[in-house]
């Protein structure tokens, strides 16, 4: 039975919500390297979504009894009851509700389980809480569901005992309020939709009921079973006389020797639509990327559980190879990414448009990413910059999904700004797109989004995003020219910091037109009639002269280190900017200078490691720890010094909050933030292994026999297609010989209009499942034109003072390895999307890929933003040509994608 709890508001919200409960149908059908959890302060329960993010304190030493899971803001506590009855003497294994305790003996965490091993009077026992990570499977990846299972039991006087197990949720998911009303019904309009699933297999010995938390809890106490009724006194959460939901579960006797089928369920938190998402002309309500195989959330959550034993052995092999890796730099190394790699995914929805006419196309794929614990900001920048190590290490298309839509946006008619915005809005799950003034962060995000642009196409060979993009890209790296080396006045990191001619953010900015360089020659290699010979060593004589002068102002005289702010010999701080050069083997960067920047952090005394000298008691570990990863292999001591001022942090029980963005050094206190992907950085250690690998920008991806019926359709194209080439090569000469006579005309206004994705609301309807409620409140009238005044205007000199800056605004939201067959997905289950280029050259990691190339989706930006630029130093001539030869490609391209068939994924 799969009893659906549903909110109509946004769950973390204020607003009035309503929640139900109902039964809607049936389904049928190793232990890894590990780090300890008893040092932590929170342990990660059900980390799988933005929303379905629950954690649990550890301060009193005693978790998971005596103490009920918490949102992993900690403001939000959430009902979520464990008791186990032995030999008819009932136990509490989790929250608080006065019946007598069990002891935790041990517990410890992987990348994806955090584990439990309880003693229950006679009987020990193991609590599993399991978030699946499956980066190379969309459909599993995006379903937004977690698993609780109890298995190993094992008596300590080598007896049988009869056993039964109890587990309930309440209403505290739903909502924020405790005085809410809630009723076990179906509400239904036609705005964002919230469901809670609580849900487990039917299975010998299963009961269930709906009822007063007390009453229940106590029935099971007294019984060992549950009536299988259903409460309809509707009544407010809390908080007296508490509705909850309850499954129990009688194992009979256990006895030595033998074991029980693990107690499995699934708790999960679904959204219709994912996200909105706001394109140059349309509103688009998008959907997870599950909704491609499964029509409902009930079909979803079934095969979910059907998978289990096939999730267990794929992410047991996750968490043993990513932990094998980590192990092999430092057992504490270990420990720092079994704790963030759920976090890390936690972050993103993967989405797809909603179906119209009963039929979802798979490869339009955009991720959206929140920015967790500290604003409700789209696609945050920096915080993509700093998980991406850990992107590329699991699987590269990870990377492209999330950065399109920031280039999509960008690349429209809507977007006038020359440089890089720091997100797309910040109203998440609301996507409106950022075109304010935000030139203090210019030089900031612009670098980050061309050093990810590139590092993206060198890591996994797939040079579309550089190609489809190269417009905007180019714009963007006119603008570093201009202000890289001495950033305009007012400009801030990403971290606060606004002092003058800061080095670090220099840096990035050199870093990101050395990228631009990267791109252009990738370009040039495949398709030499791309750009001119002047703008093939344009972005290359300009990274070289900058860093040259940058070398010359950073870089002390007498210590050969870098100070923090260029002619302050006092200066120092974390250079964590040179990752990209060593990541991608700059030929800009020096060993020399790297090694002298490692000697210096050898130097300090301190054992935190502070990010700036203007900052004396703020760390920011996320950025220590990418910092470690530019230590040389042959300075391993000044590495682990690193890794472990931030462990020692971390495996601290004394934290109140899950994985800070900042804290004090002087009594470790948080300042700001908690669980957010950008701790991705950690990975940077393990992504080195990354090789670089030849990018193909050009060349269409090796594709298997379409499953579906399109052969007449794709042949008719192909056979067409020869005809087109030639009308476009007439279409370039014409094109020219105009270009002579009306410059201004070099861009069919018609072409420069954007492909709009198709937009449409969906809802699930009564015939589904009817467990359907809708937040009316939250996302209502969501196709209304956005007015410039609801984007953010910022308040530069408030943000300056802010520690941690990230460039938020007020909003609507509330912060609250695969095998190589088909027989290991689920009943029904669509193949994963096929990944990118790169997936042959990432064996040597040791993590399995599935063979394939990437499959680009048919571009939606608009063809090409502009074609003159105050900051570029090309000739006017080249810059035309440039923007001919662009638009001459982009048909090219778009015809391409017509004649390639739907992707086939393995």
């Amino acid at each position: 039975m799969y009893p659906g709890l549903t909110s109509s508001s946004h769950p973390f919200s204020n607003d009035d919500t309503y929640w139900q409960l109902q039964e809607t149908g049936e389904a049928g059908w190793l232990l890894a390297h590990a780090q300890s959890s008893f040092q932590l302060g929170y342990i990660p329960l059900a980390v799988k979504t933005p929303y379905l993010n629950a954690w649990i304190s550890s301060n009193t030493g005693s978790s998971p009894e005596r103490a009920w899971p918490n949102f992993y803001t900690t403001d939000r506590e959430f009902g979520w009851a464990g008791l186990i009855r032995v030999d008819n003497q009932p136990y509490q294994w989790m929250g608080n509700s006065g019946f007598n305790f069990t002891n935790t003996v041990s517990s410890y965490i992987t990348p994806t389980k955090s584990v439990f091993t309880i003693q229950a009077g006679p009987m020990q026992f193991n609590v599993t809480f399991f978030s699946p990570i499956e980066p190379n499977d969309y459909v599993r990846q995006s379903m937004p569901f977690s698993y609780m299972y109890i298995d190993a039991f094992a008596a300590n006087d080598s007896q049988p005992h009869s056993v039964q197990i109890y587990s309930d949720i309440s209403g505290q998911w739903a909502s924020r309020d405790d005085t809410t009303l809630v009723q076990w019904d179906t509400l239904q309009n036609d705005t964002l939709t919230y469901h809670l699933y609580y849900a487990m297999l039917n299975r010998q010995g299963l009961t269930s009921r709906s009822g007063q938390d007390a009453i229940s809890r106590g029935a099971f106490a007294t019984e060992g079973h549950l009536n299988n009724t259903k409460d309809t006194n509707f009544r407010a959460i809390g908080p007296q006389n508490w509705p909850v939901y309850c499954f129990a579960v009688d194992l009979g006797t256990v006895s030595p020797g033998t074991q029980p089928d693990p107690v499995v369920s699934a708790i999960g938190f679904a959204r219709d639509p994912l996200v909105t998402y706001t394109t140059e002309s349309a509103v688009q309500n998008r959907v997870s990327y599950y909704m491609s195989q499964y029509s409902t959330v009930e079909a979803a959550i079934a095969a979910f559980l059907s998978d289990f034993g096939a999730a267990q052995k794929r992410n047991a092999d996750l968490d043993n190879k990513t932990m094998s890796a980590a192990n092999g730099i430092s057992s504490n190394y270990a420990g720092i990414l079994a704790l963030t790699a759920r976090s890390i995914f936690s972050a993103m929805d993967i989405t797809i448009p909603s179906p119209l006419s009963g039929a979802v196309d798979p490869s339009d794929v955009r991720i959206f990413m929140k920015d967790m614990g500290m604003t409700t900001r789209s696609n945050p920048v920096e915080v993509i910059y700093g998980a991406l190590p850990a992107l590329l290490y699991f699987n590269t298309s990870l990377v492209h999904n999330l950065l399109e839509p920031l280039l999509e946006f960008q690349s429209g008619s809507a977007y006038t700004n020359p440089y890089a915005a720091p997100d797309l809005g910040a109203a998440y799950p609301v996507i409106l797109g950022n075109t304010t003034n935000t030139e203090a962060l210019a030089v900031e995000s612009t670098g980050s989004m061309l050093i990810m642009a590139y590092t993206y196409a060198v890591k996994s060979g797939d040079g579309s995003l550089i190609s489809r993009y190269n417009s905007t890209l180019s714009k963007w790296a006119d603008y570093l020219v201009a202000n890289s080396l001495h950033p305009p006045l007012g400009s801030l990191t990403c971290d606060g910091l606004n002092t003058p001619n800061l080095s670090n953010l220099a840096l990035k900015g050199i870093l990101g037109i050395y990228s631009m360089a990267k791109i252009n020659e990738a370009l040039s290699v495949s398709n030499t009639t791309y750009m001119t010979d002047l703008e093939m060593i344009h972005w290359q004589e300009k990274a070289n002269e900058l860093f040259g002068q940058w070398q010359q102002l950073a870089v002390s005289n007498s210590s050969n280190r870098i100070q923090s702010v260029y002619g302050q010999a006092g200066s120092s701080g974390l250079i964590y900017n040179l990752f990209p050069a060593v990541w991608l083997n700059s030929s800009l960067v020096s060993d020399t200078l790297i090694n002298n920047q490692a000697q210096f952090y050898a130097q300090q005394s301190s054992q935190e490691y502070i990010l700036d000298s203007s900052l004396p008691d703020t760390v920011f570990p996320h950025w220590t720890l990418l910092t470690a990863a530019t230590i040389p292999s042959g300075l391993s001591a000044i590495r682990d010094r690193l890794i472990n001022s931030e462990y020692q942090y971390m495996y601290n029980v004394t934290n109140k909050f899950p994985m800070p963005i900042n804290y004090r050094a002087s009594d470790k206190s948080r300042i700001s933030g908690s669980n957010s992907a950008i701790w991705g950085a950690a990975f940077g250690i393990l992504a080195l292994n990354l090789p670089n690998v030849p990018i193909q920008s050009d060349a269409l991806p090796n594709t298997t026999p379409s499953k579906r019926n399109v052969g007449a359709i794709v042949g008719g194209v192909i056979g067409g297609l020869a005809g087109l080439l030639a009308i476009l090569v007439g279409i370039f000469f014409w094109r020219r010989h105009q270009h002579k006579h009306d410059p201004q005309n070099v861009l069919d206004a018609e072409d420069s209009k954007p492909r709009p994705f198709n937009s449409s609301s969906t809802s699930m309807n009564g015939n589904n499942s009817g467990i359907i409620v809708t937040d009316g409140a939250q996302l209502s009238n969501t196709n209304a034109t956005i007015s410039p005044s609801q984007h953010w205007s910022p308040d530069w000199e408030g943000m300056s003072q802010n520690p941690r800056f990230f460039s938020g605004a007020t909003g609507s939201g509330s912060d609250v390895a695969d095998s190589n067959t088909s027989s290991s997905l689920p009943p029904g289950a669509a193949p994963p999307p096929a990944i990118s280029l790169s997936s042959k050259h990432r064996e040597a990691l040791g993590l399995n890929r599935i063979p394939g190339t990437y499959h680009v989706a048919a571009p939606s930006e608009s063809a090409v933003s502009t074609l003159s630029n105050p900051y570029s130093t090309s000739a006017s001539g080249a810059e035309d040509l440039r923007a001919e030869v662009e638009q001459l490609r982009r048909e090219m391209e778009s015809i391409r994608h017509m004649a390639e068939p739907p992707p086939v994924y393995h």
